[in-house]
């Protein structure tokens, strides 16, 4: 084996990690936004796009941009649910009026 195939298959190997870094994350996202957690889910999608950028330089063949892609549009649904999350305000009973 060459010293090039050697670093290719690491580096397919780590890509490989991370994406399944990212991917754990995003099911945890789905259930923190599914149980109205705001703050652990803005914590985790911060955590998964800081992954998806090392993930997208390191990308060097169509595979891995495919995923790549796919990773960055569920990212993008799931920031906007966060968002719509974020938005929504308490209702507070109106004290009675003596």
């Amino acid at each position: 084996m060459t010293t090039e195939s050697i670093v290719e298959m690491t580096n397919v190997a780590e890509f490989i990690k991370i994406r399944q870094q990212i991917e754990l994350l995003t099911k945890q996202i789905e259930y923190t936004t599914a149980s109205k957690e705001a703050t652990g889910s803005i914590q985790r999608f911060n955590e998964a796009t800081k992954l998806l950028v090392t993930l997208a330089a390191m990308a060097n063949n169509d595979v891995q941009k495919i995923v790549i892609r796919r990773l960055t549009r569920q990212l993008i649904n799931l920031g906007i649910k966060i968002r719509t999350l974020k938005g929504k305000k308490r209702v507070s009973r109106k004290q009675p009026v003596v």
